[in-house]
Order: C-alpha cells, then structure tokens, then sequence
C-alpha cells in the first residue's frame, strides 16, 4: 500500500492549471504551483522512498498450550537491505486474544543488518490461533512518502482445553478386555471385591477359605472376587448449535469440550481403550486405543470442535451405531435438545450397549442471564418437570443418566452422583 498523497495532490494541481488555461487568469495559475510543487516534492520522496527488505520470524514459547495459560511471542526483526530512516513494525494480534503484556510493536530507525526484538504475552482461548502476517510501513526521512507492506509470517497455537482430575466413574460395559484394569468383569477371578462362593476344589488358596461357612456348613468353601478388567469406551461429544446455550461470554459448548477432555484423559490413564466422535456437522471418528499418543489425537479433535448447524444431522439419530465397538460403553455429552433426541440411548441400550448420558443442564445458566419474574420461574418450571420426565423413560430403558450443570465442574457432579448411590442423598 502505497502513499495516496501523490496523487490527490496530482490531480488537484492539473485541475487548477487546466481551469486556469480554460479561464486565462493568471492569478488561478500562480495558485497551482505550490500545489504541484508539493506533488513534484512527493514524487521525488517517492522514487527515493527505500524498499524494506526485513527479516521476520516469530517464535511462541510453546506450540501446545492449555487454554488460559500465557504464551510468551517473541518477533525478531532483521534489516538485510538499505538503512531505513523511519520504519514500522505490527505484529497483528488475533483480536479474541488482548495482549497481556508487552508491546507488539516497534517505530523507530533500523541501519543495514540491525536487529529488533519484539516481546509480548498472549492468553488463548480453546482452539487453534494462527497468525498470519507481520505489518511493516516505512517513511522517508522528510516523512513525506511512505509504503505499507503485509509481511507473511505463519505461525500457530494450539490451546487444549484444561482437564480436571475425575473420580473414580463406576462403568458396567457388557464386554471387557483380558487386560487388568478398573472395571468389573461380572466373572470371578483376581479381584478385590467379593463375587460369590463355591465348593473348594484341590489347587484352590487356602487363604480364600470361608471360616463362617466352613463352621456352619461343616464344608471346605472358597471365596470367589470379581475380575477387574479394561474395556472400550466412545465417548460422543454433542456439536450440534442448538444443543448449546452461550450467555455473556459463558456457556455450555467450553464446558462440555473441558468434561470431554477430562473423560478421556481418566479413561486412558485407568488403561482403557478410548474412541471419540464429534457429532454434528459430520462423522469425526477416532478409533478406540489408548496410550498417550491416541490421547493427543482426542485432543487434537476437541481443539478443532465448533458448535455447528446441520440439517442432516438435526437429532441423534444419525449417530452411526455400528462403527462402536460391540458391548462397548457409550459415554453421551449431550443437552438432548430435541425431544426425538431422548430416544436414541434407549436404542443404543437395546442394542447391546452401556450407554452413559452427562445431560448438560444449562438453567441456571439462562435463569441468570434473564430477569427474574414469574413468566420465567414457570417456563423454568415447565422445562425441568418434561426433563425429568424424559430421564425417567431413558433410566427405565436402561440407560445411565447423570445430571450436570454446567455452571459447577464435572467432578463435582460425580462426587454427588456417587453419594446418591451409597445411599447419602443431600438434603434440599
């Protein structure tokens, strides 16, 4: 981009000598020289005006960041050509993203091989942030020419959203793997939970004799435990717009991609094989394995996920049942926004399938945001009686419900969930 002074000021002087040569007032034509000798000023400072020939690279501190931690952008800026008397520099900031500290900019003088060293701090968001190009201008020494460039220099954040240490999540999936791990096998063998007795056979530990039995029954009888194995878990993460609710600033897409993160990050870590699907504007699927390479590709997908309309997936009912792996568990995130939506786990269910739903109740959300008045309290009132209802007709099919509002962490809402089934309900 280029000076637009040159040729306003152009224009402006052959305008006034042409009315003057059309009128022949000589005082019109004593009227134009200043003006084209300011062009004819401009026009010089223009062809002597130095073409910048920088060097730029920028370097963040880390290429893979958690969202809110600050990245340290460091700029350097290499002059390979001519002197420059007066040059600019902007590094162009992502405007989601405020500069927390330093300056991403430099205005000053740079001689031949001279080297300035931009530093600041940015916090990222959940994504991945590219930066595209750096901004340099430069003057002459008068100042009275100037030429703007947009310098490509690519470089990229990706910010994985931040996890949270979960408790330990009860799973009761039909099919488990050989390997040890944390869930139970419905099967007797190794195991610290007590699964049944039976009639001792020879080879049996006596250190699994019942002494209670053996004095009531007058029988050698063994204690059998519960087999802890691994298993494959798909966990289905909710993409869809309208399964989602965002009110100044906070909302319920950030929170569901943090507790999808946290799930499979606790499901890897107990050595489960773990597969994901984003649901939504297409089928992205990532196998079930494990390790902690499969857990940066998880990741990777929850970085890349947007809220998304589609009208070919509008309801659950295009998720692809078959690619999930036979008497797998089926970890649902989702608000079931549709109510075609509350049928889907049920068939999963009847399909052979442990299916879990996080339902993500986003009222006191909304109720915030709003004024409180009865209208409000009522549809408030409405809303929640037809989930509930809807929760009870999935729990009688077989299906697992946990609810959690998205306000609080999802640790907190498995902490309670766990105090229901021991039988310690909180008070209201």
């Amino acid at each position: 981009m280029t000076d637009p002074r040159y040729p306003v000021a152009a224009c402006i002087s052959v305008g006034i000598l042409i009315a003057a040569l059309a009128t022949r007032n000589a005082g019109l034509f004593m009227a134009a020289i200043p003006v084209l000798a300011y062009a004819a000023a401009l026009l010089v400072a223009r062809m002597r005006l130095p073409h910048p020939e920088l060097d730029i690279s920028r370097t963040p501190s880390s290429h893979r960041v958690c969202s809110g931690d600050d990245v340290r952008y460091t700029v350097a800026v290499t002059n390979c050509g001519a002197p420059l008397p007066l040059v600019g520099v902007l590094d162009v900031v992502p405007p989601d993203q405020p500069v927390q500290e330093g300056i991403p900019s430099y205005l000053g003088p740079m001689g031949r091989d001279q080297d300035v060293r931009l530093s600041y701090t940015l916090r990222p968001t959940r994504g991945i942030h590219l930066h595209d190009h750096v901004t340099v201008a430069s003057w002459t020494r008068t100042a009275l020419a100037f030429q703007e460039h947009e310098l490509v220099c690519s470089t990229y954040v990706s910010a994985i959203p931040e996890t949270e240490k979960l408790p330990p999540l009860t799973l009761a999936p039909r099919r488990t793997h050989a390997f040890a791990g944390p869930i139970m096998a419905r099967a007797p063998g190794p195991g610290v939970d007590f699964f049944g007795c039976r009639a001792y056979v020879p080879g049996d530990d006596v250190r699994r004799l019942n002494w209670r039995a053996l004095a009531r029954t007058d029988r050698l009888i063994v204690n059998e435990y519960e087999q802890e194995r691994t298993a494959d878990v798909t966990l289905v993460l909710d993409v869809r717009a309208q399964a989602h609710v965002e009110v100044g600033g906070r909302g319920t897409f950030e929170a569901a991609c943090r507790a999808a993160a946290s799930l499979a990050d606790h499901m890897i870590r107990q050595g489960n094989r773990v597969g994901f699907l984003l649901y939504g504007q297409s089928i992205d699927w990532i196998q079930p394995a494990g390790g902690r390479f499969h857990l940066e590709r998880i990741l990777g997908a929850i970085v890349r996920a947007k809220p998304v309309r589609s009208f070919a997936f509008e309801d659950l009912a295009g998720i692809p049942a078959s690619i999930f792996p036979s008497g797998s568990q089926l970890i649902l995130l989702s608000s079931l926004p549709r109510d075609e939506d509350y049928d889907v786990p049920v068939q999963l269910a009847a399909r052979g399938y442990s299916v879990l739903v996080v339902y993500m109740n986003s009222e006191s959300l909304q109720a915030s945001a709003e004024e409180a008045d009865d209208a409000l309290a009522l549809a408030l009132r409405i809303r929640s009686l037809r989930r509930d209802s809807a929760i009870r007709q999935m729990r009688r099919g077989g299906v697992r419900v946990l609810s959690w509002d998205t306000e609080e962490p999802l640790s907190v809402a498995l902490h309670r969930a766990r105090l229901d089934r021991g039988g310690r309900r909180r008070r209201s």
